[in-house]
């Protein structure tokens, strides 16, 4: 049969006859207006032990008549009320016409009675009303006494037996624990812990079943009513526990701590307290325990176990009740600061002081012997693979902790596993080694994608301190580059995957890795020890064997589809780290980029400046051109039937129309292979590539073919394929010249180009229209005026102009470059064309137009060549090299010449001006000590002895120039550990407090000359280094007179007979004599040390740069003092200068 219908008139049947258990405050009312008067709470609070109800009654009155004091508004009869209770206080105080010598005696007598009966309502009515007491007194000065007195009474041997009645209830009774401990928590806190130490002499009592209660768990959120829930006896026992914290010493807070299972029920549960209770808690732990530097580490180490801390972690994943509010933070958001800060503050009881890849056992001492070392084997198997599984750690606790985050799971957790790895390095590789339950095999989950992110940002977790005795173990360092988990099998599966987030993700980290890498290998090197070297090539030996072959990352580049831009730019970027960084693992691979240069070259030609295609383009096109200049596989001067010119011209049209970009790098690499092939000379001073650049460069009126570049492009590829073939050409033309102009100089340079143009020449009017041809007739114009400027022989030059333009294929064009008024070799080019010649990368101006445009200017002189390179620079009129170094940190200032500008201020011909240098560079060595920079201490010792030897020079003249420029050389040098004169630098700063400035330059010159150099291979590069720094220091008369009393010159033109001479450095050595002219210094060349004899006997000899020489004797004549050289050579100086320039 079906169930009955309820009717509505039937839900209002009461239940079966029973009596309510009706709530306090529905029992009990209170009228506070009884309360008039102290003798109205005396009488309202009197023992009365036949009056149970009325007890009760009169408690609840008593408490409504706090809580209008403590809850109610300021101006409705509070400050009576304080009064009153004031007043009543002091009444039951004993010695104040008390009989008891209790305060309070009724209230307590009444608790008492309660106890002895056994009456719960009073047992848990008269500790919360006196409770409310102490939180209500506490406020006010005027209640000190009172309440001090109320707290050792409470405290005594009869009301400790009170409190131990209401603690040892069973622990469903919270209505009688919660009271007691609502009042020890106030007794502990009142009057600024003044009675906290007495509560903790009875912890017996006070102390008692404490991880019992807190072990009662809290309200459900679920069950919450409105912005309330009721306080659970677990938050009130919490909040005891803080006060005590709080409020005891040293010596009880250590006693508190040292109890496990109280540590343990006040984390236990935490993740199920309110929001506020978990700020209150983990505030006060901070405040109260982890920051007091009294407390003893062991304390709290106890507090913030690796238990304790996985619990705090289970905060990241606290359900809010409500949704958090605009501007205030959230439960995850604490419980991270907080575990931020313990586990990165060394004081905090949790990270311990670490040697970073250093494990225990193997601590640097510079007082140990090497033979006594640990790591001294390190070529034994056994030594490498001590550490290949497993690692000692210091920090055992954030060690056993880590293992428990899931950085792929939660951003938090990854923040803070990076910042303890960034912290503490050793736990980096104790981490990968104990991780092996997740694998990095290539599963494109968001579990996957969370793990790749993290390892990329570990491996990019900056390189700690390294600057130790002995290299660390390798297999430490291994697994802070690249982890166990991005091993060769697998990173290789990566970059083979089709989806390209996976791919992306894998060479991402390999780059990443690369230049970690780079980074500590070039670090390792710089120490130029052994011991260092040998771990250096272990560590490359190792990280070799984890990256994965090229030949998957070359076959990946070539897979990419075009529309995957970001993907093809990271290949061929970690291609070029290949070839850069371990290039024993590129050159195992034959790689010819030449198609794909070609067509990278052509798509930055025709994308837009200034779009985003443009800026990969260019992005793809620097790696490619960094594979380029270091694979052997690289066919610059191969030109398939697809595209239209060889590698070498594209790069070279793209340097020409795009000036500007990427311009230090393409004109390298330009520069490098016109060298190889002896495309162009390079005996001029001026690059001969200058000329063939600056001719080719678009005008308002002129642009370059396509025609023109092919038929370029066809001349290098035959000069490059026969060589020897044009060599004997320009052989026989030299003859022809020689034969027909008697008397002028053939001994000048000229490029091969002119002659493979020259031959083809004739082939070019044959294949392209009038308008192309005129076109490269304009250009062909053009290259000769500006090769005849650079300083080629003018007279081969016309020779072959004449030769070139005898060709019928001129004629039948019907152009005439004379009649159109051009002119092969005019008398001087405009300023700015000039300017463009002389130096690299610089747009010829749009008011300058070509060779066939030249205005009628005076004849340029051949020294104007070289005046602009090296005329001495002349002092700035606003000295802004004081005050440059003050707008930028210290590192950048150092690295950007900012304080070498400042250093110079000290050759100022102000007296003001060289003590403000004095006085900045002091003012940058107490920087630069605070800076934390790593090289501080050679840089700090540096400005120290600049400050020493310039001290006693400046106030009366200039510091010399030559010693400025050593120390700002010497700058660059020490930011720049490999450095070939690295060592030679720092014994120099070794040797003395401070500088014997006279003998400067011939101490570098000594060193230099007559010691061996660093490495077996540098000595050339030391010479050079030493030459520009004489150079750059030679700026005045007197740094001319420094340096003939060191016998400078002599020493160079002796070093310039040696078998060895390389033809850079004797233009070095010719550009210091050139330099001298500037300086009053000509006289004393020719005198002293006989510089005309000297290059008479070069230009007999023959060799390179004698073009330079005849401009050097020219000069050096021009601005001596001639007639005092005429008398003392009875006129043969010019006799002899003629000969040399005619």
């Amino acid at each position: 049969m079906g169930k009955r219908t309820v009717f509505p008139d039937e839900q209002l049947i009461s239940l079966p006859n029973k009596r309510l258990k009706l709530e306090d405050n529905t029992l009990f009312k209170t009228d506070v207006s009884l309360v008039q008067s102290s003798e109205d709470l005396r009488k309202l609070l009197g023992f009365q032990q036949n009056a149970t109800s009325a007890l009760r009654q009169n408690i609840q009155t008593f408490k409504g008549f706090l809580d209008s004091i403590l809850y109610g508004d300021e101006s409705v009869n509070r400050p009576a009320n304080l009064s009153i209770l004031l007043e009543y206080l002091r009444s039951t105080l004993p010695g104040a016409g008390a009989t008891s010598s209790v305060p309070l005696a009724d209230i307590i007598q009444t608790w008492s009675f309660a106890a002895q009966t056994n009456h719960d309502g009073l047992l848990s009515a008269v500790p919360a009303v006196l409770a409310l007491l102490l939180k209500t007194i506490s406020t006010s000065i005027d209640f000190r006494e009172c309440g001090v007195q109320l707290c050792h009474a409470l405290l005594q041997k009869e009301q400790i037996r009170l409190f131990d009645r209401g603690l040892t209830a069973n622990k469903s009774k919270e209505r009688l624990i919660s009271p007691c401990l609502r009042l020890l928590n106030e007794i502990t806190s009142f009057d600024g812990g003044s009675s906290a130490r007495k509560v903790y002499q009875q912890r017996d009592v006070t102390f008692k079943r404490l991880d019992i209660f807190l072990s009662i768990g809290n309200q459900p959120l679920s069950s919450m009513k409105g912005d309330k829930m009721k306080t659970s006896v677990r938050s009130i026992a919490l909040q005891y526990v803080l006060s005590n914290l709080r409020f005891q010493d040293q010596g009880t807070k250590g006693d508190i701590l040292s109890q496990p299972k109280l540590i343990r029920a006040i984390f236990h549960s935490i993740s199920e307290d309110p929001r506020e209770m978990i700020f209150n808690v983990l505030d006060s732990l901070k405040k109260s325990v982890i920051l007091d530097s009294s407390l003893k580490r062991k304390y709290k180490s106890m507090l913030l176990s690796e238990w304790t801390l996985s619990q705090i972690v289970h905060l990241y994943d606290y359900q809010e009740a409500v949704r958090t509010e605009d501007g205030n933070v959230s439960v995850a958001e604490v419980a991270h600061g907080f575990l931020l800060f313990v586990c990165t503050t060394i004081d905090c009881g949790v990270l311990v002081e670490q040697n970073d890849w250093y494990p225990p056992g193997t601590e640097i001492s510079t007082k140990a012997r090497d033979s006594d070392h640990p790591l001294l084997d390190i070529e034994k198997s056994d030594t490498r693979d001590k550490y290949s599984s497993r690692v000692p750690v210091r920090n055992t606790t954030l060690a056993a902790f880590m293992q428990g985050l899931r950085p792929w799971a939660n951003s938090y957790h990854k923040t803070l596993a990076l910042a303890i790895l960034n912290t503490a390095p050793e736990l980096v590789a104790d981490y990968f080694f104990k991780k092996k339950t997740f694998s990095f095999e290539p599963k494109l989950s968001a579990t996957w994608i969370g793990y790749s992110a993290f390892l990329f940002s570990s491996v990019q977790l900056p390189l700690p301190n390294t600057q130790y005795e002995w290299p660390p173990p390798v297999s430490i360092v291994l697994e802070s580059i690249l982890p166990q988990p991005l091993n060769q099998k697998i990173l290789t599966r990566c970059i083979n995957q089709r989806a390209e987030i996976a791919s992306f993700f894998a060479v991402r980290l390999l780059i990443v890795a690369f230049q970690k890498f780079e980074k500590l290998l070039s670090l390792w090197t710089a120490r130029r020890e052994e011991r260092w070297t040998k771990a250096g090539l272990h560590l490359l030996a190792g990280f070799c064997q984890r990256c994965p072959e090229l030949k998957h990352v070359i076959a990946a580049s070539r897979s990419i589809s075009e529309d995957h831009t970001m993907l093809r730019e990271a290949l061929l970027r970690l291609i070029a780290m290949y070839y850069k960084i371990t290039p024993q693992l590129a050159l195992n691979e034959k790689f010819d980029i030449s198609s794909m240069l070609v067509y990278a070259l052509e798509q930055t030609r025709q994308t837009q400046k200034g779009t985003l295609d443009h800026s990969m383009h260019f992005l793809e096109l620097d790696h490619l051109l960094e594979i380029a200049r270091r694979s052997p596989e690289m066919s610059w001067w191969h030109k398939p039937e697809s595209i239209r010119l060889s590698p070498f011209t594209t790069v070279l049209r793209l340097h020409i129309t795009r000036t500007g970009t990427k311009g230090d790098t393409i004109r390298s690499l330009l520069r490098s292979l016109i060298r190889e092939h002896s495309i162009l000379q390079h005996e001029t001073l001026i690059l001969s590539l200058n000329a063939l650049v600056v001719s080719l460069r678009e005008l308002e009126d002129w642009k370059a073919s396509d025609a023109l570049y092919s038929f370029l492009d066809n001349c290098i590829l035959r000069l490059v394929r026969k060589p020897v073939h044009y060599l004997g050409e320009l052989e026989k033309i030299t003859k022809t010249v020689s034969a027909g102009t008697v008397g002028q100089n053939t001994k000048s340079s000229i490029s091969l180009l002119f002659v493979v143009i020259m031959e083809q020449w004739s082939f070019l009017s044959e294949a392209c229209s009038k308008a192309e041809f005129a076109n490269a007739t304009e250009w062909l114009t053009r290259y000769f005026e500006y090769s005849a400027y650079i300083g080629e022989n003018v007279t081969m030059l016309r020779t072959i102009k004449s030769w070139v333009s005898g060709f019928s294929s001129i004629d039948s064009h019907e152009y005439d470059p004379e009649g159109a008024g051009c002119k092969f070799f005019p008398t001087a080019l405009p300023k700015g064309i000039q300017q463009s010649l002389k130096e690299d990368d610089t747009c010829i101006p749009k008011d300058d137009k070509t060779g066939s445009h030249v205005s009628d200017q005076a004849p340029v002189a051949k020294s104007e060549v070289v005046l602009l390179h090296l005329k001495p620079p002349d002092e700035p009129e606003d000295h802004s090299g004081l005050g440059r170094w003050t707008n930028k940190p210290v590192l950048d200032a150092l690295e950007d010449g900012a304080v070498g500008d400042l250093v110079l201020c000290l050759s100022s011909k102000y007296e003001e001006i060289r003590k403000q240098a004095l006085i900045s560079i002091r003012v940058l060595a107490s920087k630069l000590e605070a800076s934390g920079y790593l090289e501080w201490q050679q840089l700090h010792l540096l400005l120290e002895e600049v400050m020493e030897s310039a001290k006693y020079i400046i106030a009366t003249k200039q510091f010399p120039s030559v010693a400025g420029v050593i120390a700002t050389r010497a700058v660059m040098v020490l930011n720049d550990p490999l450095h070939f004169m690295y060592p030679k630098v720092n014994k120099f700063l070794n040797k003395s407090p401070s500088w014997d400035v006279a003998k400067l330059p011939s101490y570098w010159v000594d060193k230099v000359f007559l010691h061996p150099p660093a490495d077996d291979d540098t000595h050339q590069r030391e010479v050079q280094w030493v030459v520009d720094t004489l150079i750059g220091g030679l700026r005045t008369a007197q740094d001319m007179e420094l340096y003939r009393r060191c016998n400078i010159f002599e020493r160079f033109l002796s070093f310039a007979a040696s078998p060895t001479l390389t033809s850079n450095m004797l233009e070095k050595i010719l550009h210091l004599f050139y330099r001298c002219s500037f300086v009053e210094g000509s006289s004393t060349l020719i005198t002293r040390c006989g510089l005309l004899s000297w290059l008479q006997a070069r230009l007999t000899y023959g060799g390179p740069h004698q073009a330079l020489m005849e401009v050097l004797a020219q000069r050096v004549y021009e601005t001596c003092d001639k007639n005092r050289i005429s008398e003392w050579s009875d006129g043969y100086i010019a006799r002899a200068v003629e000969s040399i320039t005619t």
